[in-house]
């Protein structure tokens, strides 16, 4: 096994979602990431220090033509982002500190940047980050294969890794991305690429309504607030909804795959086609589970249709319980209930929540703790855009998420509990554009988060910490009650 790389100080960022036009952007804090990369680029000579981009780095899915998987496009697209007013700082920030001795620059794979596993996009993104220099190429390191990056922070051990391999909406099939690279270099046809669940719902439903209701990639939690807020908006978008139990069938097959091992490997014969096809989408509907779960799960799903019962009584399975919940509300709705009445009661289980809570355990913290081997003193984990710092139960260790560098809005208890606040933040969803969510008063939240990780001593400590937004100078704080040391 090779030894893994030794560093005294890991700060890891993920979930910048770097992509989309002017508008469509949910990624708002050019300066603050160009800065922070900049202070860490300047630390003092001789203190190995690595920025790790754990995952959803680039949204390709954001970016015009929409496409599930786009490896003609992905270069000019690549391009395109980093040439965004926007994002521009930031690789530039990104360039110079490659450029700096003793600086390590990781760039994890996401589920929002599958393009950047294949070998021309992933050269021309190293092309991109070293600025030229070859000494600075060698201090880059990108890990396309659903590994993560492991390296030591003086004794302990570290595991980077994004948190979609253990969600099945946005699970990646890691092997069949390194087939299409190896094949479509080698100029043989070329397999085709089945998105995952998620993927799905961006493309297909997602980014049609975020056009119209920004929002609804902002507003946390998704469960109980973005449907019915949507509906309460414009009742019109339910025929879009809907249509999300269809990708209960990619859903069912990516776990039923995770729980067989297939994903880390090549697919089960039933799965290959008898000779390979052009790199196309599926249509709706046509990604057809292959198991006998599968099969039984849909059948019984479409008798439940059929019979009118309620959708979140359709599945067993908690993960797409939680996403039918998302239709649950709107069932309501479309059976007659008023719309301020759905919209009030969707809206008080946000008194309960507590997605930003970051002590509160969620289903990537139980899922990774359960995954990963106790040897790990320090998992760091992003794709929920949700900090955390938490205890890990299955074994020794400590458990953070590096929550998001993209907007949030969160609904607090006193805006919805007086008429005349929930109104003009209501007033603002319905303006439809970025611009109207940015200027209402304290509706948008920027937590530009970091996961530091540093040895001191004998000791390494690992914490939450926040990017202060305001200009010059820079300023982190740390978030109270999340540092956990290993000493």
């Amino acid at each position: 096994m090779t030894p893994l790389l030794q560093l005294d100080e890991v700060h890891v960022v993920s979930d910048l979602h770097l992509g989309g036009a002017d508008g469509f952007q949910i990624f708002g804090a050019g300066a603050e990431l160009a800065r922070f990369v900049d202070h860490l680029a300047g630390q003092p000579a001789g203190r190995r220090v690595a920025l790790v981009i754990n995952g959803d780095f680039v949204d390709f899915l954001a970016e015009a033509p929409s496409a599930y998987f786009d490896p003609a496009g992905a270069t000019a697209k690549l391009d395109r982002v980093v040439g965004d007013p926007a994002f521009a700082p930031v690789f530039a920030a990104l360039q110079r500190f490659t450029a700096a001795a003793d600086r390590i620059l990781v760039v994890n794979l996401g589920n929002h940047d599958l393009e950047l596993a294949l070998p021309w996009v992933r050269e021309h993104l190293l092309d991109i980050l070293c600025g030229g220099s070859e000494a600075a190429r060698g201090r880059i390191r990108i890990v396309m294969d659903g590994a993560g990056f492991a390296c030591r922070i003086g004794a302990a051990k570290v595991l980077c890794l994004h948190g979609n391999e253990v969600d099945p909406w946005n699970v990646a099939d890691y092997e069949r991305l390194r087939r299409i690279g190896r094949d479509l270099s080698h100029g043989r046809p070329v397999e085709p690429w089945i998105p995952n669940a998620g993927t799905q719902l961006v493309i297909d439903i997602m980014n049609g309504i975020k056009r119209d209701f920004p929002f609804v990639d902002l507003l946390k939690p998704e469960a109980e607030g973005v449907v019915p807020t949507l509906l309460a908006l414009d009742p019109g978008v339910w025929d879009r909804i809907h249509r999300i139990g269809s990708s209960l069938r990619r859903v069912g097959r990516d776990k039923v795959r995770i729980a067989a091992g297939f994903l880390a490997g090549e697919e089960p014969a039933s799965e290959q086609g008898a000779a390979a096809t052009p790199l196309l989408p599926p249509a709706w509907g046509e990604t057809a589970m292959t198991s006998n779960y599968g099969h039984a799960l849909l059948d019984r799903a479409e008798q439940r249709f059929r019979g009118s019962e309620e959708p979140l009584a359709l599945i067993d399975c908690d993960e797409q319980g939680e996403y039918l919940g998302l239709v649950g509300a709107a069932w309501k709705l479309v059976r007659g209930r008023p719309t301020h009445e759905v919209l009030a009661e969707a809206l008080e289980q946000l008194d309960k929540d507590r997605s930003f809570d970051f002590r509160a355990e969620d289903d990537t913290y139980t899922e990774l703790d359960r995954w990963v081997g106790g040897e790990i003193d320090f998992i760091v984990a992003g794709h929920t855009h949700l900090e955390r710092a938490l205890r890990r139960r299955s074994a020794n260790g400590w458990y953070f998420n590096s929550g998001t560098w993209a907007r949030l809005i969160k609904l607090e208890a006193d805006v919805r509990g007086h008429p005349e606040k929930f109104k003009a933040v209501f007033d603002a969803f319905k303006g439809g554009t970025m611009a109207a969510l940015d200027a209402h008063p304290g509706l948008v939240l920027k937590r530009p988060t970091v996961v530091a990780l540093w040895a001191e001593g004998n000791a390494v400590h690992g914490e939450l910490r926040r990017v202060n937004p305001l200009p010059d100078p820079l300023v982190t704080t740390a978030v109270k009650g999340s540092r956990f040391t290993r000493d």
